[in-house]
């Protein structure tokens, strides 16, 4: 079966109103800022990511009652705190929930302002229908031409798509809703999946991406390969990979020239060689 290369219809990395550090042929990203060593998505990850150089700060946004937060789970999940629907607290109420400073919730005007100017911007939307509110706040900074819109879900995409077609859109995939990779003994059925998943992919990953007018794909790392990366780029789309912290394996996926990994840890990069 021959695949089939057309290049994708979006493409804003080559915009003459791109910001120039999209041109890099890889970018270094931070996971939830630099996860490994502060709370993912607190100003503080944020900070320590800036200060380890990376090239994108990737973080994660969802409504709260009263305000757009970094928060990856529909649920926050703070140690020592009741478990609680982010989309049914308030902002305040939220803060009041995390009793350790370093846990402090963010908001999305918050992080902006910290990132403006210092790296690129990784903004990936964890639910639907908050889309141009995002963006009306990253376009009022003048930060449009410095963001990628990522998600696993592809209305989303499109929703902002249509509404700002100069921006750029990652679509993630895949999405594991019932925790399955992260159960050790569903390992071998997961690892059996995700090899298929990674044969099959450069056969869907153009479609895939048409579907949600993206010019960038978030992929796992288990599921690249250097077929897959050569479909996308051919294409003239970007390859970019999540969440790689065994310099083992992102020396291989650097080899196999994706174009950007996503860490918890960012001093990898400027520790292990071939990074």
């Amino acid at each position: 079966m021959a695949i089939e290369i057309s290049a994708v219809h979006r493409k804003p990395f080559d915009s003459k109103n791109s910001n120039t550090a999209w041109r890099k042929p890889f970018l270094k990203i931070g996971h939830g800022g630099a996860s490994g060593h502060a709370p993912a998505n607190s100003l503080a990850s944020l900070r320590t990511a800036l200060d380890m150089g990376v090239d994108m700060v990737e973080f994660d946004v969802r409504p709260c009652r009263d305000a757009l937060v970094l928060v990856h789970d529909e649920r926050l999940n703070i140690p020592n705190a009741p478990e609680r629907l982010v989309s049914q607290c308030s902002l305040a109420e939220l803060r009041a929930l995390a009793l350790n400073p370093e846990f402090r919730i963010a908001t999305l005007p918050e992080a902006l302002d910290l990132l403006m100017g210092r790296a690129l911007i990784n903004i990936d939307l964890k639910a639907a229908g908050y889309e141009i509110e995002v963006h009306e706040l990253v376009h009022a900074r003048g930060l449009a031409a410095e963001v990628l819109y990522s998600s696993v879900i592809p209305s989303s995409l499109l929703r902002i798509a249509q509404a700002a077609p100069e921006v750029k859109i990652g679509l993630s995939y895949p999405e594991d809703r019932s925790g399955a990779s992260s159960k050790p003994y569903l390992k071998p059925v997961v690892n059996t999946f995700l090899a298929a998943m990674r044969l099959t992919l450069p056969y869907r990953i153009l479609s895939m991406m048409a579907k949600a007018q993206a010019s960038a794909v978030m992929l796992y790392h288990k599921i690249v390969s250097p077929r897959v990366v050569q479909v996308v780029q051919r294409a003239e789309g970007r390859v970019f990979t999540w969440t790689v912290d065994d310099p083992r394996a992102m020396s291989k996926l650097r080899a196999m020239g994706v174009n950007g990994i996503t860490t918890n840890y960012p001093d990898l990069f400027d520790t292990s060689p071939g990074l």
